[in-house]
């Protein structure tokens, strides 16, 4: 009984601070239509970065075992033969906000964006920029850049990352993680993460590629980190991410942005930053209802995970008679966890 008060005393304590997440998966985007004039999303407002078309949206959903954005809502798709030149190439933007707070810079504290990416073997043999960070939303103001080419053959996947130099010697690649090899047509899980640091041009930026979601960030050992002196982000607007169509080919899906790890990520013990607002869930036998629709993740007792699904609203299960947590992400990313009793 002790343990067990342990565990609800620490679910209602664990703070909430740099819980907010911006999510973008796509769900109620038209399934081929286009990507730009959707939630916000649109072209860049630089000439030279606007050519080629909109994305697509396509139907179904990226999958990664234990991340909050798996298996949900839809998939804009990057077309390899869009941007083989700089005068067909399109990037498409978004602006991030929490609620009404746009995202910016702070010294001292780290952006998390993840997001799910299946690239094709049809992309650039030559590293192609997919996915920025971008300062404003009047100009160009790329702050950290992930690059992707495929071997000639088409089957093997390399990755690099920089602040913002499109110089080759100052990319940091996967090549460079002892063990790890990455091939086209797979889904990876990807966190890029941008630090505000004290002074000039020191920023750094970091990709970890298919986290272990049981480990903290400190313990990843999957990651590149940026080495050249690029200046920092400055802009006064906020913070935004673009798609970029530059002769990759891929699908993007269960995009998330935070402020913490654990926010953006939900961790796998089901625990990380948790809203105890319950009022979203309610049990009925072995039946689990929510008031609308998302992701649901039941752990027992001891914070392990036994099932996680999506729901429309009710969720039969076949649980045995007992105590649980039950953790339920909404399509906007708000997340209410409670303990329930099943008979």
């Amino acid at each position: 009984m002790k343990k067990l008060f342990l565990l609800i005393l620490a679910l209602v304590a664990i703070t909430t601070s740099n819980a907010q997440v911006f999510v973008e998966n796509f769900e109620t985007a038209p399934i081929n239509g286009n990507l730009e004039g959707y939630n916000d999303w649109h072209v860049s407002p630089k000439s030279s970065d606007a050519n080629g078309v909109s994305p697509k949206v396509a139907e179904g959903a990226l999958f990664y075992t234990g991340y909050a954005g798996s298996n949900i809502g839809n998939v804009a798709v990057l077309d390899s033969v869009i941007g083989n030149t700089s005068a067909t190439q399109r990037i498409s933007t978004k602006i991030v906000k929490f609620g009404a707070d746009t995202l910016k810079a702070v010294v001292g504290e780290k952006i998390y964006t993840a997001f799910l990416v299946n690239i094709s073997n049809q992309s650039f043999r030559s590293y192609r920029d997919f996915f920025t960070y971008e300062g404003s939303k009047t100009s160009s103001m790329t702050r950290g850049r992930i690059f992707a080419k495929v071997s000639t053959d088409g089957t093997e996947l390399f990755l690099a990352v920089t602040k913002n130099s499109s110089t080759a010697t100052d990319y940091v690649e996967s090549t460079s993680i002892s063990g790890l090899t990455l091939s086209t047509n797979l889904n990876y899980l990807l966190v890029f993460v941008y630090e505000t640091k004290e002074g000039d041009s020191n920023d750094k930026i970091t990709l970890y590629i298919n986290p272990d979601l049981s480990k903290s960030e400190a313990e990843q050992t999957n990651k590149l980190e940026t080495k050249d002196t690029q200046t920092d982000y400055t802009a006064s607007s906020g913070l935004g991410i673009n798609l970029r169509q530059r002769g990759i080919g891929a699908q993007i899906g269960g995009i998330r942005v935070g402020t913490s790890w654990d926010s953006v990520l939900n961790g796998v013990t089901g625990v990380n930053n948790p809203n105890t607002d319950n009022g979203s869930i309610s049990v009925y036998g072995k039946t689990i209802q929510t008031t609308s629709i998302g992701n649901i993740q039941i752990f027992n007792l001891a914070g392990a995970e036994i099932l996680t699904a999506k729901t429309t609203g009710k969720l039969e299960t076949s649980l045995n008679k007992g105590l649980y947590i039950v953790r339920f992400t909404n399509a906007t990313g708000n997340i209410s966890t409670v303990k329930v009793s099943i008979q």
